[in-house]
């Protein structure tokens, strides 16, 4: 066992070497500032938050996560939403959003352009310096499809049509429609 072990210690030894070599006389690869990386991850000029805007009107019987519950008591039902829209997934579990809330937060911060200024100081008023693991809120994205797709099967669509427009199976379309008698008292 030893002379294996000293052989592979040789190999890796010269693998090292030897891209040590193939690099020499070039300059380092060059990556992008924090800054160039920060304006990447800035949100468009333009965007819409269907499920917030869901959240506060025909939706606002449907019960939040508690997290987004405890958050929509400081900042408001709509812009506790608009924070889970808009922050993006990352991690190991894709379903989680994380975010900082900053005890100071300036102007230009992103959460400020998400919720406003006087929401964002109170977010951060009541959770500073913390990291939340925002939950995806299914149950508010499930009314919200349910209620779109009874509006469109009430216009005429059928489920094939349905389907294909929300870009979902047509089983999918099918049991929202047979749920419908339970979501109808939910989404005043």
């Amino acid at each position: 066992m030893g002379v294996e072990e000293d052989l592979k210690h040789e190999l890796a030894n010269m693998r090292k070497l030897l891209d040590q070599a193939q690099r020499a006389g070039r300059s380092a690869p060059s990556r992008a500032s924090p800054a160039v990386v920060a304006q990447q991850l800035q949100m468009p000029d333009v965007v819409r938050f269907p499920l917030a805007q869901f959240a506060a009107g025909r939706g606002r019987k449907v019960p939040l996560p508690e997290l987004v519950q405890e958050i929509a008591e400081v900042v408001g039902r709509e812009n506790a939403v608009k924070l889970v829209e808009g922050t993006r997934q990352r991690g190991a579990r894709r379903w989680r959003r994380h975010l900082y809330i900053p005890s100071d937060i300036p102007e230009n911060h992103r959460i400020v352009s998400l919720i406003g200024w006087d929401a964002a100081q109170a977010l951060s008023f009541s959770h500073a310096n913390s990291v939340l693991e925002l939950p995806s809120c299914h149950g508010l994205r499930k009314a919200y499809l349910a209620d779109v797709v009874i509006k469109m099967a009430g216009r005429g669509a059928d489920p094939a049509e349905i389907a294909s427009e929300l870009g979902v199976e047509r089983k999918t379309v099918a049991s929202l429609l047979d749920l419908a008698d339970y979501w109808a008292p939910r989404l005043v």
